[in-house]
């Protein structure tokens, strides 16, 4: 369980910088074929276009999201304007964070064919702070990064819309293993 103090010390720090900032951790580029082995996900429920860097030091990764006015949750979610719901930003930074129980299990950046999705479910989100909209033709750069691994995964995310934190999140899975 993650400790109060703890959890505000995260909080505080996801407020300040980015997880992976520029020019850390080792460059890749992972697109469908790779998620598809990394992630139980699919579509429309697959969040994460792309992995961009993986920084096995610090245990974080970073991609992305480029949001189409067709994906799942605009209609509807406001009439006036649409916006990206926040259950589904956490999830797509969760789903990110999921990647790395492949990246720090193994050490490597590499993905091989054999790589098969772990089975996980989450069990808790320990915060959640929304700073701006997301809208369709956003560009949503997403960083995760593992706080604790034990009997479940505690791991935070932010999402940036540009430079502009737009999201953070620290949320908790199971893997059934």
């Amino acid at each position: 369980m993650l400790e109060p103090d703890r959890l505000m010390e995260i909080v505080r720090q996801l407020r300040r910088a980015a997880i992976v900032p520029p020019g850390s951790g080792v460059g890749v580029m992972l697109g469908a074929d790779a998620l598809h082995r990394l992630l139980p996900h699919r579509p429309p429920m697959l969040l994460v276009d792309a992995i961009d860097a993986v920084d096995l030091d610090r245990g974080a990764v970073r991609g992305w999201r480029e949001l189409r006015a067709s994906d799942l949750g605009f209609a509807g979610h406001f009439d006036d304007g649409a916006v990206y719901p926040g259950v589904l930003t956490i999830e797509a930074m969760g789903q990110l964070s999921l990647t790395l129980l492949h990246f720090l299990g193994g050490r490597t950046t590499a993905v091989p064919r054999e790589t098969v999705p772990p089975r996980v479910r989450a069990t808790h989100i320990h915060h959640a702070t929304f700073l701006a909209p997301l809208v369709p033709g956003d560009r949503v750069t997403l960083h995760a990064q593992v706080m604790e691994s034990d009997f479940t995964m505690i791991a935070a995310g932010q999402a940036y819309k540009g430079d502009t934190l737009a999201a953070f999140a620290v949320s908790e899975v199971y893997v059934d293993e």
